[in-house]
């Protein structure tokens, strides 16, 4: 009578298993890579025309509260404020001119994070009040923030290396 009643048992938990309902896998969210790029990339053409007008609220208005910019021979500036205090210093030299160029967007499947590489020239003055131009490549990494809007997260421009002397003869 024991034996019946455990297999009765295990017969009718197998029963149970079997109208358990299959585990489901979440749809694959639409894939939204050309339109996040479009507008990637709308806002570096907005985000380069403040860069030439001078206009660092504007500048600025790109970034993630939680922003870092890494630049050479600099701490690096972390958070929004600090950003925008280093773009509008720099933007009240004199000398100041910045402009860059996207050549590459790439957006992640999930639609979250993107990054950027491309060019920039900017000039700056140098010790004695004189122009000083610089030219360089960078990566800017790109988060979707919960209100849908892209934001600049992580800022990195790279100097090229200055151009060598002319070989004498």
């Amino acid at each position: 009578m024991k034996d019946r009643i455990q297999a009765s048992v295990i017969m009718a938990a197998f029963a149970l298993a079997g109208c358990a309902p299959a585990p489901t896998t979440a749809p694959e969210p639409p894939d939204t890579r050309a339109a996040d790029e479009m507008a990637i990339r709308s806002l570096i053409k907005d985000w380069a025309a403040a860069a030439q007008a001078k206009d660092a609220e504007k500048f600025v208005s790109v970034y993630a509260p939680d922003a870092t910019v890494i630049l050479e021979d600099s701490p690096d500036f972390r958070g929004v404020d600090a950003v925008r205090d280093a773009i509008t210093g720099m933007m009240k030299d004199p000398n100041f001119a910045l402009s860059f160029e996207a050549d590459n967007v790439v957006v992640a499947r999930a639609g979250d994070m993107a990054y950027e590489t491309g060019t920039y020239a900017m000039t700056m003055s140098d010790p004695a009040q004189k122009p000083a131009p610089e030219n360089g490549h960078y990566v800017v990494v790109w988060r979707k923030q919960p209100d849908g809007a892209w934001k600049v997260v992580l800022d990195v421009p790279v100097s090229d290396p200055p151009a060598a002397a002319p070989a004498t003869p």
